[in-house]
């Protein structure tokens, strides 16, 4: 007598679950702030703003994405979105040293951040010819020199990676200061491709504590 098709269809089913390889089980990894991170809602720094994690707090991550350089995190809020990978750093329960973005003696407020209102990641430059554009949260902006609580001025790296925190930014090409207190700057780049990213100095040029910097974006000249 012929088995009816559910149960032939079930049978099946233990069998291969019975000789195929289980699926690896997916186990919380937490990952801790290194400074104040943007949550953005897709893995590009052009995306909403749907969340700021502040240093030293942890967040569950559930995945990588735009090749890896991006996490998907979950918020305690349940706010699920994406925050540049190097802004975190996993979570060790064995580790009792984390590294983080300590500048120099002057203090920021927690929840300042800068950004740029323009170019965006990943845009296209037509002749490399364009005026950078900045913005700033919950900190005003002063000349170089000039000591007043919770004011900085925009540096812009260009091509470089990260100075020194706890020292004078460098100026030179790839380490331009808007000493005067500018929130614009203009460009001009050759052919390739080429990284941007912001660091606010206090008036002696040093980051503050803690370090308020952008997300490294880049762009593309033709």
């Amino acid at each position: 007598m012929k088995k009816p098709l559910p149960v032939l269809l079930s049978s099946v089913i233990f069998y291969l679950m019975s000789v195929l390889p289980s699926s690896a089980q997916t186990q919380d990894t937490y990952y801790v702030a290194v400074t104040n991170s943007n949550v953005r809602a897709a893995p590009t720094t052009n995306a909403e703003r749907v969340g700021l994690l502040r240093e030293g707090k942890r967040v569950l991550v559930l995945g990588t994405a735009a090749g890896g350089s991006w996490y998907q995190v979950r918020l305690n809020s349940g706010q699920t979105g994406y925050i540049y990978g190097k802004l975190l750093v996993e979570d060790a329960a064995v580790s009792t040293e984390r590294p983080k973005l300590t500048g120099g003696p002057t203090p920021a407020p927690e929840d300042a951040y800068v950004y740029f209102v323009w170019p965006s990641d990943r845009d296209v430059i037509p002749r490399g010819d364009f005026c950078v554009r900045l913005g700033l949260h919950s900190m005003g902006v002063a000349p170089a020199g000039v000591e007043k609580e919770y004011t900085g001025h925009h540096h812009l790296l260009v091509d470089t990676e990260l100075p020194p925190l706890d020292q004078e930014i460098p100026s030179d090409d790839n380490h331009i200061h808007l000493g005067r207190g500018q929130t614009e700057y203009c460009l001009q780049l050759p052919k390739g491709t080429h990284t941007l990213q912001l660091l606010l100095g206090d008036h002696n040029h040093i980051p503050h504590t803690p370090v308020v910097m952008s997300e490294k974006i880049t762009v593309n000249v033709p």
